[in-house]
């Protein structure tokens, strides 16, 4: 019994109550009272089994309720009314209303403060006013967001531009730079082992960067959240840079995107290129068993497109040396122009014509007049020969204007007119001189 108690706790100590990633209903839709979750690990270490017993990293819960109670919008928080003159953040950014205590206004901000790196570290007092939130901040002097000024920001082009030129100069301060205003994609600034060891160095430039985030996604910026987050999920799990940083972008940064969707990929993608495994605390234990599925049909399909790849190689290989057979076959034996018998339409019987054109088959085929060849572009099977531009309809997608009832064509070898088909009924030309483009 005690075993069974044990196991089941195992299986769900990742399980957090202020994470609906994998819940099916949505953040928003979600306001049931904490006591009417799952289970926290906070109840379960009343059973006297600790996360702490299994993992080395256990989930910051602090951190988990805090995004939580940004994503549903805030439930416990009510708005004061009040007119548009008196929306401050909104004020600001119609550069109407300078922030404090700096008393700046954000055009000279955006033009005074922009690349200079050590004011921008050192003074706290200005994020609050670029990225406002619906939550106070150190700085007692700025003022929250409220639902009504949210919609009038995102409403307001001149509000929204300015936020973006915010946003690259706050980018450019941690070494990335903004690659698409459309899009959001983001990479590194040609200074970013410089801004990089900076972060490293002042943590508190993580909560800068989750208050980015929210505010992005509060402003009508949602899309910019992403490309952001998995940026920096690159350069800490894959290239192995700012490791100092990796527990708050798992922590903050990955829980303040609110598209629950790309929120679970991006989940599986910080599981897949985290290590060690075992210690990976920000999805419950059945989802990491989905992960290792899918890691493994990963492994697997990426195995056979490598013995796939090699195979193509080898069958190129082998095509290159028949056409290079074949354009020596030209170079020995095509030694005059071709005749006008040499363009004589052969028997039209179905007999032949099934003779002429073989079975599908991907093998080359050389041209009967001068034994050069050239694939067909759509299957790579034989088309026009490019010297005595004879064409064999491809018997495979019936390119170059192929005859529907033989799939038979050929081309003047003077003008590439293409018309004579070898259909009994079919007009020919089996001479230049009968060709309707270049008869006289």
């Amino acid at each position: 019994m005690p075993v069974r108690v044990k196991t089941a706790i195992m299986e769900d100590d990742c399980v957090c109550a202020y994470d609906s990633t994998w819940d099916t209903e949505s953040d928003g839709e979600d306001q049931a009272a904490d006591g009417q979750h799952r289970r926290s690990s906070r109840d379960k270490n009343k059973s006297g089994w600790t996360s702490e017993s299994w993992h080395h990293t256990p989930r910051n819960m602090r951190a988990a309720k805090d995004m939580q109670n940004y994503r549903r919008g805030y439930p416990n928080l009510a708005d004061e009314e009040c007119s548009e003159d008196k929306m401050k953040n909104l004020q600001f950014y119609l550069n109407k209303f300078p922030s404090s205590p700096d008393n700046v206004y954000i055009e000279s901000f955006l033009k005074e403060w922009k690349n200079d790196y050590k004011k921008l570290e050192r003074v706290h007092s200005y994020i609050q006013w670029l990225f406002p939130l619906r939550e106070p901040g150190v700085n007692y002097m700025a003022s929250e967001l409220t639902k009504k000024e949210i919609e009038a920001f995102k409403s307001n082009e001149d509000a929204k531009k300015r936020l973006v030129e915010s946003y690259e100069l706050m980018l450019g301060f941690y070494g990335v730079r903004l690659v698409n205003k459309e899009t959001g994609e983001v990479t590194r600034a040609d200074n970013w082992k410089e801004r990089f060891r900076n972060l490293e160095q002042n943590m508190h430039n993580n909560m800068r960067i989750t208050r980015i985030l929210k505010s992005l996604g509060e402003l009508g910026f949602e899309h910019y959240q992403a490309p952001l987050f998995r940026f920096f999920l690159e350069e800490t799990l894959v290239k192995k840079n700012l490791t100092s940083v990796k527990h708050s972008i798992l922590d903050y940064f990955l829980f303040a995107i609110l598209d629950k969707q790309q929120r679970q990929e991006l989940v599986r993608y910080a599981y897949l290129h985290f290590e060690p495994k075992d210690t990976f605390v920000w999805c419950p234990r059945k989802i990491e068993r989905q992960f290792k599925k899918f890691r493994k049909k990963e492994k697997h399909r990426h195995s056979s497109s490598s013995s796939s790849k090699k195979a193509m190689v080898k069958k190129m290989s082998r095509r290159t040396k028949v056409t290079n057979v074949t354009k020596r076959r030209n170079s020995e034996t095509f030694t005059s122009a071709p005749s006008d018998s040499d363009f004589a339409l052969k028997d039209s019987s179905p007999a032949h014509v099934k003779d002429f054109f073989p079975l599908p088959s991907h093998t080359i085929s050389a041209c009967h007049v001068c034994c050069y060849v050239q694939a067909c572009h759509v299957c790579c099977y034989v088309q026009a020969c490019h010297v005595c531009c004879y064409v064999q309809a491809c018997h495979v997608c019936c390119c170059v204007q192929a005859c529907h009832v033989c799939c038979c064509v050929q081309a003047c070898h003077v003008c590439c007119y293409v018309q004579a088909c070898h259909n009994a009924d079919a007009p020919t030309f089996p001479s230049t001189t009968d060709c309707p483009s270049c008869s006289p």
